[in-house]
């Protein structure tokens, strides 16, 4: 008699592996598309409301809070 010492792991188990494993992936889709929809209604305001000169004040003062990194907004009428 051969002896075999894998293991074997039952269906449910492995489907429950597999749902596991794709939860956070959907999840962090799902969060990207929120993020890059809040950031949409965000630019939105700041390129409607905001006139030029104030533009550059708050283009100046997020560049500082975010150094050494930045981010850069450029608006239809600019």
């Amino acid at each position: 008699m051969k002896h075999d010492n894998s293991i074997t792991l039952p269906r449910y188990f492995i489907y429950a592996m597999v749902f596991m494993i794709m939860v956070p992936l959907l999840t962090a889709c799902s969060a990207v598309d929120l993020a890059s929809r809040g950031a949409g209604i965000v630019v939105g305001q700041y390129c409607s409301k905001a006139p030029g000169a104030a533009r550059s004040v708050i283009r100046k003062a997020v560049n500082k809070s975010l150094a050494p990194n930045s981010i850069a907004i450029t608006c239809a009428k600019d």
